[in-house]
């Protein structure tokens, strides 16, 4: 096929998976379940009507490696919170490693002893076919607003079981063939040689364009993101021999993690929107591509097998996950998965692009391929329109759907809060249109009534004033950052230690106290981040004791922000005017101890303290300048550009009249 008809074939493809897209939101599904069921029907239809794949072969293989696999792999990783992926590295490494190989040996084992596949082969099929795949699963996720925990258990299974299964097809590939020897320690060693190795380069990798992110636009950033996925694939797997997959994942993490504190709000924006529509595009092409290169009379002709598999993989699966899981909580001390969670993830484990990329890539000279490419095919159509399309059902019925009391009681005010902000801006405008009004005022009477039918207990009372204050702590950190005013390092620190006591209030524990008394601590995941963050020089260099001044100075602000915050919710039903007081007190302490510090630190430098004590209070000025310029915008009364230009001149200003 010429180029002109490929490009015209893909785009035609692409136009029919929007048009299927919107289908699946009118029916309720999810969307790769509609493209898989189409791109089977059309690979069905394809030879009566004349249509075909428009790559075919090994160039089909080649195409499902280096033009698809980065894209999914690197935006499944970047999506993926890496301090969550870090945090809950045990529980995930289990359902990774050891589940996937005990799932590919009851898998191989099952087709040895059933169908009389030689038990290399059989073991071949058992890998490829445990890769998981969780697009489906975790959009319903999202929509379902599951635990967070749960969603990070399912997608970091899925990233790096995919790279462990690919390593070891490949090690089983040569035995199956017979074109080589592997010996249980040189396989062994295979394996870590390709997965270490991946994992290294891809590290390397996420490390060389977070050097540079401080310095990049938005655009020039987007560009530098796809040469990292894609240049990071082909140089492990092409030219060193490496896990593609391991280093696409490491590079992504790495990225994603530090990303908040290296690039702007507007680059993690455009990095969210590209990769999210590559990932779109990815996924629509794969599936139909996929269902046109399948022949559907091998489906039929093999349909007992493939109902057998389908059978043994979701049995497999239970096997594997459930006694591995229990025993690391109980032996190894890894956080509680819970009963619920460990059904949904048996369940969710649904198999997709990179089970049937392995199965479309076996040579011809494999004397079961047709066999294998038929059952991977059903066994993925089966887990789509079974698992997937039931996942939601059993979401509900376990429970894991459902709000909390005070997640109900947040979601309620703001509601109150957007009707009264929208009622008091239409009035400052003079848009006073006594209907409109008098709708936004009985939407605020209604869901204030449904608040003050939400019964709170003290504990969730004070859950919810812990987390409101924690979260705009986190904003104006985040903005400080965005901003230029602030190190990547501080706001590196000052935002994990923000996420990890908003973590804390998910565990159960919502004391401000309890919280508070984490600060000092250091977790496994801020240990990486931190190690990997200072193999990186900082944007600029400032004086220490400046620097200092402005980590207080940030730590002031926000603490202040926060009590301003909890204020405003002085006057909602069942938050006691009590608990405000004492969570106000709180965020009160800590802008007192941010005072005493800030007093130390000028109390050290004496002897140059004027200077210092300049460049320290013109830095708080600049954030005390950017949180106004901030607060305008977010009231809508400036632009943003309005706003950076007001900055670029204020910060000018004070240059241009200081003596220092």
């Amino acid at each position: 096929m010429t180029l002109p008809l490929l490009v015209l074939e893909v785009s035609g493809l692409l136009a029919v998976a929007v048009l299927l897209g919107l289908s699946a939101r009118r029916l309720g599904l999810p969307f790769t379940v509609v493209l898989a069921v189409v791109g089977f029907m059309a690979g069905w239809l394809g030879g009566p009507l004349g249509f075909e794949s428009p790559v075919e072969g090994e160039e089909f293989e080649t195409v499902l490696v280096y033009m698809f696999l980065p894209v999914l792999i690197f935006a499944a990783a970047l999506g993926v919170s890496t301090r969550a992926f870090l945090n809950n590295l045990g529980s995930i490494l289990v359902l990774a490693v050891p589940a996937l190989i005990l799932s590919a040996a009851f898998v191989g084992f099952a087709i040895y002893f059933g169908l009389g596949v030689p038990l290399a082969a059989a073991l071949l099929f058992g890998v490829l076919i445990s890769a998981t795949d969780p697009v489906a699963v975790v959009a319903i996720f999202r929509q379902l607003g599951v635990p967070e925990r749960l969603l990070t258990l399912v997608e970091g299974e899925s990233l790096l079981n995919d790279g462990i299964a690919i390593v070891l097809f490949n090690i089983l590939l040569v035995v199956a063939l017979g074109t080589g020897e592997v010996t249980f320690f040189g396989g062994l060693y295979d394996f870590f040689r390709v997965f270490i190795g991946g994992l290294a380069i891809g590290v390397l990798v996420g490390l060389a364009v977070a050097l540079v992110l401080p310095w990049l636009d938005r655009l020039s950033s987007g560009a530098l993101s796809l040469a990292a996925a894609y240049g990071g694939f082909v140089l492990a797997d092409y030219v060193l021999g490496l896990s593609g997959v391991m280093a696409t994942v490491a590079a992504g993490l790495v990225l994603g993690g530090l990303s908040p504190s290296r690039a702007s709000s507007s680059v993690r924006e455009l990095w969210r929107q590209l990769w999210d529509a590559l990932d779109y595009v990815a996924n629509a092409l794969l599936f139909l591509l996929i269902g046109l290169s399948i022949d559907p009379a091998l489906i039929f002709e093999n349909l007992g097998i493939i109902a057998l598999a389908a059978l043994v993989v979701c049995l497999a699966r239970a096997a594997a996950v459930l006694p591995l899981v229990s025993a690391l909580e109980r032996f190894a001390g890894i956080p509680k998965v819970g009963w619920r969670n460990e059904a949904v993830l048996i369940w969710g484990g649904l198999r997709g692009g990179v089970a049937l990329a392995l199965a479309l890539s076996l040579p011809e000279s494999l004397p079961q391929r047709e066999l294998f490419v038929a059952t991977t095919g059903g066994v993925v159509l089966t887990t789509l329109l079974l698992n997937a399309t039931t996942i939601s059902i059993l979401v509900r019925r376990l429970g894991l759907d459902r709000p909390s009391r005070a997640e109900r009681f947040m979601s309620d005010f703001a509601v109150v809060s957007a009707a009264a902000t929208a009622r008091s801006r239409l009035e400052d405008l003079g848009l006073d249109d006594p209907a409109l009004l008098t709708r936004l005022s009985s939407v605020e009477e209604n869901v204030r009534d449904e608040l003050g039918r939400v019964g709170l207990s003290e504990e969730e009372e004070e859950l919810i004033l812990t987390r409101r204050g924690l979260s705009v702590e986190r904003g104006v950190y985040q903005h400080l950052r965005d901003a230029g005013l602030l190190e990547p390092f501080i706001v590196r620190r000052l935002i994990h230690e923000i996420e990890d006591q908003l973590e804390e209030t998910d565990l159960g524990r919502s004391s401000m106290d309890e919280v508070n008394s984490m600060r000092e601590q250091t977790p496994f995941a801020d240990r990486i981040l931190h190690w990997l963050s200072d193999m990186l020089p900082a944007p600029g260099e400032k004086d220490r004791n400046v620097i200092a001044h402005a980590e207080s100075g940030a730590r002031r602000l926000g603490a202040r922000r926060a009590r301003e915050a909890l204020g405003s919710l002085r006057d909602l039903p069942n938050v006691g005017e009590r608990a405000v007081e004492d969570a106000c007190g709180v965020f009160r302490r800590r802008e007192s101890e941010v005072l005493q510090t800030l007093k130390e630190l000028e109390d050290t430098n004496s002897p140059e303290g004027p200077g210092l004590r300049y460049l320290a209070a013109e830095n708080l000025a600049d954030l005390a300048a950017s949180d106004a310029l901030h607060e305008l915008i977010e009231k809508g009364l400036l632009q943003q550009k309005v706003a950076d230009r007001a900055k670029s001149t204020f910060s000018a200003e004070m240059k241009g009249n200081s003596g220092h």
